[in-house]
This record gives C-alpha cells, sequence and structure tokens, in this order.
C-alpha cells in the first residue's frame, strides 16, 4: 500500500489539512477543461483512503472505527461537493481587458496548489505530488494540460525564495482590532438633504439623459480642479522620503496620486473606511448617515481642539455589479468630495479603469455593467470623460504608519527593478499592480506566479519587507469578496493586513437578484487614532433601512434603463 500523508495529531490543523488535500485533488481534475466522473470517483475513493488510515491510527475498537469511518467519510465527501464547486465558481470571476478566462483562471488555481504544498514538510510534498500523478492517469489519459500544470508546480516548488528584510528599530505601535459592533441603527437620522438632489436615475428620454450626463460631467471636472489644486500644493513632496517617519511634522498633502495625513500627537482622528460598493449606494447612504460623519464633520470645523478629527476613506470600487454605479454611488462619492475635499479620500480601484482602443472607450474589467448599460444612451466622449477622471483619481492614503490602497503591495520584479523612495508610489505600473494584487496564506508567492496574471498574489514575507520600505505597519484594503465584509489575513510580526468588503446584502435591493454579493455582509470600519494608539472596529451599515422609497428616492420608481452585463 502506498505511503499516507502525515496528519497533525491537532484536529483543527488535520482538519485543514484535509480541505487542502481535497481542493489539490479537485483542481487537477479541473486541468484539462473536463473533470469526468472517472476522475470524481478516484477523488471520492482517495478521501475514503485517507480517512480509513486516520481513523484507523488512532482507533483500536473494530465497531466504532466502522462508525467514525463512515461519519467522516459522509463529512468529507460534503466538503468536497463545496470545493468542487468553489472551483467551478472560479470560471465566473471576473478577468482584466485582454486576459482571458481559462488563463486566469489556471493561474488562481496554481496559487492556490502552491499555497497548499508549502503548507506541508518535504516528505509530504512528495507524498501529495504522487497522489497527483495517479490522478493524471485516472481517466486512462495523460492529457497534456495536466502534465504542463504539475510541471510548473514542480518548478515553482524549486523557486527561489529570498526576500530582502530590514532590521526592525521601530517598537511596534498599538493598534487593535476590535470585535464586529453592532449593526448601525437609523436613529433620529433618517435621511440628509445632502442626498436629495442626486438620487435620481438615467433617463430613457434623450433631451432629459442629455443633461443629466452634462450635470455629471461638470461635477467630474469640478473634482479634477480640486485635485490638481492639492497635486500642486504637495508637488514632489514624497521624492527623497525613504520612511512615513520622516514626514511626521508635514501638514497633510497629496502628492501626484498618493496622499499623506500624518498623525499629530496633540490631535485625535476617526476615520470612515468604506471597501468595495459595486453600486450598492443604500450601504454608502447608510454608512455615512449612521456613523454621523456630517455632524462630526461640522463639530471639528467648530471646534478642532476638543473633537476628534474625521476622514472617510473610500478604497475604491465604486461601479458595476450593483444597480447604482454611475448614477448612485460615483457621484455621490464625488460630491462628498468637492464638498469636503480635507475631509474626503477617493481612492481609486481597478474598476476605475477604462481604456481606449480604436477610438472606443471599454471597461477594463469584464464584465463592466456601468458602461455597458449607457452606451447605447449617451455619447462615447462621456465614458472618455470618466477615463480622464479615474486616471487623476488618487491611489494611496498614507496616514500614520497606515497604508490604505485599493488591494496590496507590486510584484517582487517590479519592487527591485522601480522602487527608490516613496515617490515610487506614483510609478504608473507600481499604481496598477497595486489595484490589482491579494495576500496569500504562504511567505513567498515566486516572481514566475506572479507574472502570469494581472490578479496576482503576494506572501507574508513579501508583504512584509514591502511594508517595511514604507515604514507601515497596517495594510487596510478592499478588491477581494469575503462574506464576512470583514477579513485579518495578516496580523503578526510580519504586519496587519485587513481586507473590507461594504458590497453586498442577503436582501439588497441595490444588487440584481442573482448577484454573487448577496452571500456578503457589508461592513464599514471605523478607525480611532491619538497618542495612546489606534483602534479599528468594524461594523455592519444596516443598508435595509435604505431600500425604502422614504429615505432614498431611487426606490420611488424602477430604474428606466436596465442593467446590461
Amino acid at each position: 500500500m502506498r505511503a499516507m500523508l502525515t496528519f497533525s495529531n491537532d484536529p483543527d490543523v488535520a482538519e485543514s489539512q484535509m480541505h487542502a488535500i481535497i481542493f489539490f485533488l479537485t483542481t487537477f481534475g479541473y486541468i484539462d477543461g473536463d473533470f469526468d466522473q472517472s476522475e470524481k470517483t478516484y477523488v471520492r475513493r482517495r478521501i475514503e483512503d485517507l480517512v480509513r488510515t486516520r481513523v484507523e491510527g488512532a482507533i483500536d475498537d473494530p465497531g466504532l472505527r466502522s462508525e467514525l469511518t463512515e461519519k467522516y467519510s459522509k463529512h468529507f465527501l460534503e466538503v468536497f461537493e463545496g470545493i468542487d464547486q468553489k472551483v467551478k465558481d472560479f470560471l465566473s470571476e471576473p478577468v482584466a481587458a485582454g486576459e482571458e478566462q481559462n488563463d486566469f483562471v489556471q493561474t488562481k488555481l496554481k496559487q492556490q496548489c502552491f499555497e497548499i504544498l508549502m503548507g506541508f514538510d518535504a516528505a509530504s510534498q512528495e507524498q501529495l505530488m504522487s497522489v497527483v500523478d495517479e490522478l493524471i492517469q485516472a481517466d486512462g489519459e495523460v492529457h497534456p494540460a495536466e502534465l504542463k500544470f504539475r510541471s510548473e508546480l514542480s518548478a515553482l516548488m524549486q523557486s527561489d525564495f529570498g526576500v530582502e528584510l530590514m532590521e526592525e528599530s521601530r517598537t511596534r505601535p498599538n493598534v487593535k482590532v476590535l470585535p464586529v459592533a453592532p449593526q448601525g441603527g437609523i436613529g433620529s437620522h433618517q435621511t440628509h438633504p445632502f442626498f436629495e438632489p442626486f438620487e435620481y436615475h438615467y433617463s430613457k428620454d434623450k433631451e432629459i439623459i442629455a443633461k443629466q450626463v452634462a450635470a455629471d460631467r461638470a461635477l467630474l471636472d469640478q473634482v479634477t480642479a480640486v485635485l490638481n489644486k492639492q497635486k500642486a500644493a504637495g508637488k514632489g513632496k514624497l521624492n527623497g522620503v525613504q520612511s512615513v517617519a520622516d514626514l511626521a511634522n508635514e501638514a497633510p498633502f497629496l502628492d501626484g496620486h498618493t496622499y499623506v495625513v500624518p498623525a499629530h500627537p496633540d490631535r485625535s482622528y476617526e476615520l470612515l473606511v468604506l471597501g468595495d460598493l459595486h453600486g450598492c449606494y443604500s450601504v454608502l447612504k447608510a454608512a455615512i448617515l449612521q456613523s454621523r460623519f456630517f455632524e462630526k464633520v461640522n463639530a471639528f470645523r467648530n471646534d478642532p481642539v476638543k473633537n476628534p478629527e474625521p476622514r472617510l476613506v473610500l478604497l475604491g470600487d465604486y461601479i458595476d455589479r450593483g444597480l447604482y454605479s454611475l448614477n448612485g454611488v460615483l457621484r455621490t462619492v464625488l460630491q462628498l468630495f468637492v464638498t469636503a475635499p480635507e475631509h474626503v479620500h477617493v481612492l481609486r480601484g481597478n474598476h476605475e479603469y477604462y481604456i481606449e482602443h480604436q477610438g472606443k472607450i471599454y471597461g477594463g474589467v469584464q464584465p463592466s455593467e456601468a458602461i455597458n448599460t449607457l452606451k447605447p444612451h449617451v455619447p462615447m466622449e462621456t465614458f472618455r470623460h470618466y477615463m480622464r477622471l479615474f486616471d487623476e483619481l488618487p491611489n494611496f492614503l498614507l496616514f500614520d504608519r497606515i497604508l490604505f490602497a485599493h488591494a496590496g503591495i507590486p510584484r517582487d520584479r517590479e519592487i527591485k527593478a522601480k522602487w527608490k523612495d516613496l515617490s515610487s508610489l506614483n510609478d504608473p505600473d507600481i499604481r496598477f499592480q497595486m489595484m490589482w494584487s491579494d495576500p496569500s496564506t504562504a511567505d513567498v508567492i515566486p516572481a514566475d506566479l506572479q507574472d502570469k496574471s494581472a490578479r496576482f498574489a503576494f506572501g507574508r514575507l513579501q508583504f512584509r519587507s514591502f511594508m517595511q520600505k514604507l515604514g507601515c505597519h497596517t495594510l487596510v484594503r478592499g478588491h477581494e469578496k469575503v462574506n464576512a465584509g470583514f477579513a485579518k489575513t495578516y496580523d503578526g510580526e510580519e504586519g496587519t493586513l485587513i481586507t473590507l468588503f461594504s458590497a453586498g446584502g442577503r436582501d439588497n435591493d441595490d444588487l440584481p437578484k442573482e448577484s454573487g454579493y448577496r452571500s456578503v455582509t457589508p461592513m464599514a470600519l471605523t478607525i480611532r487614532h491619538d497618542a495612546s494608539g489606534t483602534t479599528m472596529t468594524p461594523w455592519a451599515p444596516d443598508y435595509k433601512a435604505y431600500n425604502d422609497p422614504e429615505r432614498n428616492a431611487f426606490f420611488k420608481m424602477p430604474p428606466e434603463i436596465p442593467l446590461k452585463a
């Protein structure tokens, strides 16, 4: 009998190992494009073999052994069905313009298989690869795509994992991530006159929509003018700066595409942070009103000594997926910015990315519902106007030692080739890559694997190395759908990485009925900072209160122009 994998004696760890193995085996079933019945039968039989061996090694009583084997076989076969569905879901994930769906899926599967292998010791890695070899031959045919995938995965395991880390000279700051707070309530702040002028659908009538679009484009010009003024005042301030610590005594500024807000020790701050909103206007409105953002801005302006300085940080991806993109979330976000530019940071997401080809404008992420819905109704120059605005939007906020960005860190090769100081954050390629990357459970993702897709992964040590270059300890980002709406991916000596997702809602009428975001509990994050330290509190805005025509004019009548994928 072939050797079995070595499982941990810790039941929780062993459970995780079984999940990982099942994912690995399922992946190889999909590599040839057809996970057929013979391969699925093999996987089920292999799962039963693993369970039987584990039980036999731990239980002497034959009756109990049989009972537990049946129980855990059933459990892990159900796990297999769930993982099978997860892999199928990769086939429907959005990809960057110009990227083939199959190439993206292959890279995603390869990344996760690599992460799984790195969780095992060398002997178990070898055993698992032997299991893969059996799976490749399970249907009686060795498919070239499966052999290629196995070969590439094996080569990744031999990669150079060297990461340059610096000696830590500063003590880790006092940052506490608190449990999820109770859901925000309506209280006495049911609505606010600020929102009412912007809550209207685009009309199918040519004359009316022309006036609506003209007003939106005038707003784009206002935003661009404010950004240009901020950029002119902060131009070049990041040149030669090696760490955010060197900016401690500066006033807030915007240099290029990077905001810097040093936290002064004699002042307290309160930041409201929202991740991807994707047309979920009710979430945005609920978060603003239930956090009492307007009242806090007014209180600070009236007495900045006694009141915390409020800031609204938006992590990008305002458009697509939901029903209220350009005319709901983005329009309101931009109005918030021009109303209080010293308190609002509108960062760019990968969906705020349009490209021009042969005189036509396309969404840079597929599908692109916002642009596809309006294309038949408005002139192409409208989207060219949005494209110019998107290119002007900032990508980052450096607040104290916290980095806010849409996605993650750049590729290793890009960092080695281009990084010189904090001004490198304004490099176009670095900015682009930091709108697409995702954290991995592995310590290091090989550079060759990072190069395979626009949406690439980075590991714990790579994260730590990059954050050291900035002088930061925490990254707050969006980009990645997490069903809990909030996830703390890293929180150790490598630093803290938090993912925040603010689109979703099981019963949120901002979303199409079939939306995959209905599994998400949309979350907001409140960050409080003063000289004693920083606390971060996730909380769920009560979006359902704003699916109501009494509090949200978008719900007084259905959209005239239906959403188009």
